[in-house]
């Protein structure tokens, strides 16, 4: 049976409901089994047999992610790296991408004026930071590219 809200130019990041015996809410887990939503759980929960935990399938929380876009082919890690650092999708928690779109730093910075020159970012035009230093904004383009880079699940 195939997913037909995902097509091949998509990655799934699959939403799972958990609920912990004892508990009076559930909770929403992201991974790409149930049996590693289940582990998530009990690694967060206290005093908990894994037998007290219950995950069901929740697709209409799943996330679909872009297919890497053929120009980060062309990156640099540095230039993966950055990106993902002004979009706020390099840390432990993938699900929090695009909560950010900005970098601050030198004006000079080499891999900032590259992400700059390809279209990705753009200099701050106002000069009231600390002198020689500037954001970085994302641009529309910069912030598909990092989506598309964006992991599904936590590492």
């Amino acid at each position: 049976m195939s997913d037909t809200n995902s097509s091949p130019a998509t990655r799934l990041r699959k939403a799972w409901n958990v609920s912990v015996r004892g508990y009076d809410h559930t909770e929403t887990y992201f991974a790409p089994t149930a049996g590693k939503a289940r582990m998530m759980a009990f690694y967060r929960a206290e005093d908990v047999s894994v037998v007290h935990i219950t995950v069901r399938r929740q697709k209409a929380s799943d996330v679909h992610l872009p297919a890497r876009d053929p120009m980060a082919d062309e990156m640099s890690d540095a230039e993966i790296h950055c990106l993902l650092h002004a979009f706020g999708a390099n840390g432990n928690d993938p699900t929090k991408a695009g909560y950010r779109d900005y970098f601050y730093t030198s004006r000079n910075d080499p891999v900032l004026c590259a992400l700059a020159q390809r279209g990705l970012m753009t200099p701050n035009s106002q000069d009231k930071w600390e002198d020689g230093m500037t954001y970085f904004i994302m641009t529309d383009r910069g912030k598909q590219i990092a989506m598309s880079l964006v992991p599904e699940y936590c590492a």
